[in-house]
């Protein structure tokens, strides 16, 4: 039997761990036996993959120490690389990622695409656990792409672009759920479910049944979500715990207000952690559910087992996961947890609790409406201030007419120095170019969205290093603050007017000369401290 078989056999026997790793002892000696340190190196690293620790750690080190033997690029790259997938699915994400860079360093020299590839799915893989899932996406992107590319060629030892292929869909539909991106998911999740039909693979259908359970949570489709959830649970065939799906079918049955049900689900996240003693921070806010579910029913005993395994678990990602714990959006911080752990432990015997909470409650209460009230009082006020002009900055008109003095008629000092406030310019230009900009703004030319200095610098005879000082000097901003403050006091001029009043803002941003309605509502803020849609709320209120 070929090496190649071998893997083959082996890749065949996931569901049958006791036959692959009788296999995989077979492929150990066969490689031994024939001296081949490729082969040696690809059989141990099937046997890192197939044993528990500390099993799948000396497999690791035993590919890695003879690809140091053979001084051989490739296998220095794979062994490295296994070693690194190894300790991160053990959670040891430094010495993975340092394993994974390495990997990565090797395949380079390579120049390899394959190998590079693989990498780069590595490291993204350790970047989603680190919780980067904008360059994870990124980086999931590459070689997703590499590999559908590559599906055609050949599985041959060591390789297989099929399956990475596969790996690197799930994963990049999972970081596009974590970053909104559900729109893209629903073309890809259909495209690959033809693949895996097409190509006879339909076991792993069910993994994109699940993103589509998940996409719907995100898109708050909860019914749908625990319905497509549900539907990969049950078709799975492997041995595999699929606890993101329980815990997908118990968010989606809380945010429904099926606490009761919601929670046998989150218990079960709870089972897979007293079962391996670690738990993804993604299904952390699993335990916060926990917490709050067993205070509403008055069980302080659950209540304040919850807290104390959420602050290992915290402990535990505050060493394993440093970046990812900061980006946690947690509503139990250390010291909060602390802070609660103690007073549960108080009042587990006392009453007093409840009026407590009720204080609390209504100090709440007060304090949010306290900050609503001055909200709506400060918007009030800055929209009086608007709609009566008072953002408007005080120009100094253009009185002053510079001529060639004669004896009897000489202008005044200050009205030369008027003029003469930038000394790389002569003051009669100074006074042509304001000139032109009274003009310019009196008849709404700044409307134009594809007015730029440059072009405005032309029709006004100069250049546009005199319009840029002048327009700094005389006007108190920059060129671009200038134009857009100026159409936005047009705006305001034309929502006093009904017909205005009801447009949307695409249509208002492109008649006030904005080029895109972003760009309208940012220097909308900017200038104005509100968004104008609430702007255009309160007017309409006015009228």
């Amino acid at each position: 039997m070929t090496y190649e078989k071998i893997e083959k056999k082996i890749d065949s026997l996931q569901d049958d761990k006791v036959q692959a790793l009788k296999l995989i002892d077979f492929y150990i000696k066969k490689s031994k036996k024939e001296k081949n340190d490729q082969s040696l190196v690809y059989a141990y690293r099937y046997a890192s993959n197939y044993n528990e620790i500390p099993k799948n750690f000396k497999y690791a080190d035993s590919a890695l120490l003879i690809a140091k033997k053979s001084e051989d690029i490739q296998l220095l790259t794979d062994a490295y690389l296994n070693k690194g997938t190894i300790y991160m699915y053990e959670e040891y994400y430094k010495i993975a990622l340092d394993n994974i860079l390495m990997a990565n360093k090797y395949s380079m020299q390579l120049k390899d695409d394959y190998t590079i590839n693989k990498t780069i799915y590595f490291i993204a893989q350790n970047k989603i656990y680190l919780g980067n899932y904008e360059d994870a996406n990124s980086e999931l992107k590459i070689c997703l792409e590499y590999f559908k590319k590559n599906l055609k060629d050949k599985s041959s030892l060591g390789k297989n672009s099929q399956m990475y292929y596969l790996y690197s869909m799930m994963c990049y539909l999972d970081t596009n759920s974590k970053l909104g991106k559900n729109a893209e998911n629903s073309a890809l999740v259909k495209e690959t479910i033809e693949y895996l039909k097409k190509n006879k693979l339909e076991k792993y259908i069910p993994y994109f049944i699940s993103i589509e359970g998940t996409d719907a949570f995100y898109n708050n489709n909860y019914p749908l979500a625990i319905s497509k959830l549900q539907k990969a649970l049950n078709s799975y065939d492997d041995q595999w715990g699929h606890i993101t799906e329980i815990y997908y079918i118990g968010l989606s049955n809380w945010k429904l207000g099926k606490q009761d049900v919601a929670v046998k689900y989150l218990e079960e996240i709870d089972k897979e952690y007293e079962k391996k003693r670690k738990i993804s921070p993604e299904f952390r806010p699993a335990y916060e559910l926990l917490i709050k579910y067993n205070d509403s029913i008055g069980n302080k005993d659950k209540q304040l087992e919850y807290i104390n395994k959420l602050m290992l678990l915290d402990k535990s990602y505050i060493k394993n996961y440093t970046y990812l714990y900061s980006k946690i959006n947690k509503e139990y911080d250390t010291q909060k947890l602390l802070q609660e752990k103690n007073r549960i432990e108080r009042s587990l015997h006392r009453t007093t609790i409840l009026t407590v909470l009720l204080l609390i409650i209504i100090l709440i209460i007060c304090i949010g409406g306290y900050k609503f009230y001055e909200v709506r009082k400060t918007y009030k006020v800055q929209f009086n201030d608007i709609f009566n002009g008072n953002f408007r900055k005080n120009k100094t008109p253009i009185t002053v007419i510079l001529e060639e003095p004669d004896i009897e008629d000489e202008p005044k000092v200050e009205e030369i120095e008027f003029y003469n406030k930038i000394l790389s310019i002569k003051p009669n230009m100074v006074k042509k170019i304001l000139t032109k900009l009274e003009k310019f703004e009196e008849e709404n030319k700044f409307t134009d969205a594809q007015l730029s200095i440059k072009s405005l610098s032309e029709d006004f005879g100069t250049n546009y290093v005199y319009l840029s000082k002048i327009v700094n000097v005389y006007r108190g901003n920059n060129f671009n603050i200038y134009i857009n403050d100026l159409r936005l006091e047009y705006a305001i001029e034309l929502l006093k007017e009904k017909k205005y009043l009801y447009l949307d803002i695409k249509e208002l941003a492109a008649i006030s000369g904005f080029s895109t309605p972003n760009s309208f509502s940012s220097n909308f803020v900017r200038k104005f401290k509100m968004k104008p849609s609430y702007f255009i709320k309160l007017l309409k209120n006015k009228v």
